[in-house]
């Protein structure tokens, strides 16, 4: 595909439509084994009707469970290396073992983003990466007027496009 092709695709011709998506009243635990088994570091949180209402993220998870083991004296000293979006950096976090078996029973409500940065189908893709630069993240939710949830671009579906 030529330069000038690629200038004019937009959200639609490379979002993923087939998705994973989780429930506010999930738990973590749900959640994480839903990106693990999927290979994704991120879902989509809608309501029954399909709206979307949130999304939740490893590194949500993490920074939560990482502010919270620090105020549990049963954490251990384990650590992990996380990437920090807003850094652009690597950095080792604390993870407590007895905090994950907590935390992994809170819903997935309690620490999704409800924040929600979206595009729609015809937003074209240099605006889709200038918003993913600007908003510092790995990728941006698809949704109609009515909130409803018609993909997710992440910035592998970028690197994607560029390698082939």
């Amino acid at each position: 595909m030529t330069e000038r092709a690629k200038s004019k695709l937009t959200a639609a011709d490379i979002m993923k439509r087939d998705l994973v998506v989780t429930y506010e009243h999930d738990t973590l635990q749900d959640a994480m084994s839903l990106m693990t088994e999927n290979h994704v570091t991120g879902l989509p949180v809608v309501n029954s009707k399909g709206t979307c209402i949130g999304i939740i993220s490893a590194t949500d998870i993490l920074n939560y469970e990482q502010e919270h083991a620090e105020e549990t004296s049963e954490a251990n000293e384990d650590l992990a290396r996380l990437f920090n979006p807003d850094t652009q950096q690597w950095e080792s976090v604390r993870v407590g073992s007895f905090a994950l078996e907590q935390f992994g029973s809170l819903s997935v409500g309690e620490v999704m983003a409800r924040e929600l940065i979206f595009v729609s189908t015809s937003t074209p893709l240099k605006e889709v990466a200038k918003k993913m630069v600007d908003e510092r993240i790995h990728r941006v939710l698809v949704l109609n007027s009515e909130r409803g949830l018609q993909g997710i671009i992440s910035a592998t579906d970028f690197v994607q496009l560029y390698a082939e």
